[in-house]
């Protein structure tokens, strides 16, 4: 059985190799090398931690590293941010096992010759007191190393929000993200589950401000839980609760669900509509399709019928639609802090998503019937696939009238970033 520092640096290694999300990465490594409850947490946190951190440890590893970063095996540069970090963020760890660990580390990976750069760097960082040395230029570059986070996404940040509020996105992308589930209101009431997730040793909280949501307190599997099984709730952000509910769909509507997976939007909505109607939930994938209908089931939710379909393809034969979700693939910038390999995108790898985005759009704006509802939202803080996106729309679609637009930046309710605007087309004769 490896440990966890091994699965850690292993992951680490990997995401960066094969460009995958890190929960994908880091799961099924946790499961292969056999840990337990205890080392599998201790895994996550140092994964996390590391990839949330990345800028700043490298920032520190260029002062105290004799070699290039870039000449370094993934191997022994993983295991070096790991060993920082340690020292420097986890109170839990004393100095002489983070080193030590570190040394032994490149062993039993195979990185024999590596051992003595390991142990030199760490020990230079020690004897220098683990002091971050100031960094010399203007605020984007400051910010860069104390929030770990590229230049360019924090110049897009300061030029669309203004320093302070860019300041406040940045402290909010570092940490441990809350949990929030959303009370399936079919089968039950916020009162009632929080008692029952109290006897099923989870303490929650009901949030004041969002109803029928509860806030987790402290680190659970909430699918283990009988509570989840018994479909009383789903996992889902403020965020996204508050995207459903802009949708405004009522209880016998026909709606449309664009780009449904994972499914939160989908299973709130249908809540919301008190399980009478129609929804139509469509994702560009089968199998993701298929866990939507799965967690539809697992809620009791019946009205709810998931299929594969390209949202960018007009589909005449669907129908026209009261309520129609457009919640689009976006570049994410605003769950950073829920995956944070997200933010070291660069800019060409994301200047393409506006023209996709509003294709999407274009199209599902011809589901709509006359007075229905659309609603766009993404889960990203970029002016350009927001804001612009809509601009462009309600120029190019006349018969489209904006209701309401706003960039969540999560500060006063504690969510993910995200952008929603709501449409609603003009009635009379098509």
């Amino acid at each position: 059985m490896k440990n966890a520092r091994i699965t850690a640096v292993q992951a680490l290694a990997r995401l960066h190799t094969a460009n995958a999300y890190s929960n994908l990465v880091l799961e099924p490594m946790i499961k292969q090398n056999g840990l337990s409850a205890r080392d599998g947490a201790f895994a996550s946190a140092l994964f996390y931690g590391v990839l949330e951190r990345q800028l700043t440890l490298d920032y520190i590893l260029r002062q105290h590293s004799s070699q290039k970063l870039e000449k370094l095996s993934p191997v022994v540069l993983e295991t070096l941010r790991l060993g920082i970090y340690q020292l420097l963020y986890m109170d839990g760890v004393d100095d002489y096992a983070a080193v030590s660990e570190s040394v032994e580390l490149v062993k039993k990976l195979g990185v024999f010759k590596a051992s003595g750069f390991v142990n030199a760097v760490l020990r230079s960082f020690l004897r220098d007191e683990k002091r971050i040395l100031p960094v010399k230029g203007n605020i984007t570059a400051q910010w860069e190393v104390e929030y770990s986070c590229p230049g360019w996404l924090i110049d897009a940040w300061r030029k669309a929000y203004g320093d302070q509020a860019a300041k406040r996105l940045l402290a909010s992308s570092l940490g441990k993200p809350p949990v929030y589930l959303r009370v399936n209101t079919l089968k039950t009431t916020p009162e009632k589950l929080k008692i029952l997730l109290e006897e099923q040793g989870v303490v929650g909280e009901i949030c004041g401000e969002l109803k029928n949501c509860i806030e987790v307190l402290g680190r659970i599997n909430v699918e283990e839980l009988p509570s989840f099984k018994e479909g009383l709730f789903h996992v889902q952000d403020k965020s996204s609760q508050l995207c459903a509910q802009a949708l405004q769909a009522q209880p016998g509507q026909r709606t449309l669900d664009v780009c449904c997976a994972p499914g939160g939007k989908t299973f709130t909505i249908a809540q919301l509509m008190e399980n009478r109607g129609e929804i139509l939930a469509r994702d560009l994938h089968e199998k993701r399709a298929g866990l939507v209908e799965k967690g539809a089931q697992r809620l009791g939710i019946t009205i709810v019928k998931a299929g594969a379909g390209d949202a960018a393809v007009y589909e005449p034969a669907l129908g026209k639609f009261d309520r129609v979700l457009c919640d689009v693939p976006c570049s994410g910038f605003g769950i950073i802090r829920r995956k944070p390999e997200i933010k070291y995108k660069s800019p060409q790898m994301v200047e393409n998503l506006p023209e996709i985005q509003y294709k999407i759009l274009k199209t599902s704006s011809q589901y709509l019937k006359e007075d229905g509802i659309l609603v766009y939202s993404t889960c990203t803080l970029l002016p350009q696939e927001n804001e612009r996106v809509v601009e462009r729309f309600l120029r190019e679609q006349p018969q489209f009238q904006l209701e309401f637009q706003k960039s969540f930046i999560g500060e006063k309710m504690d969510t993910d970033g995200f952008f929603v605007a709501r449409l609603k087309k003009a009635g009379g004769k098509e």
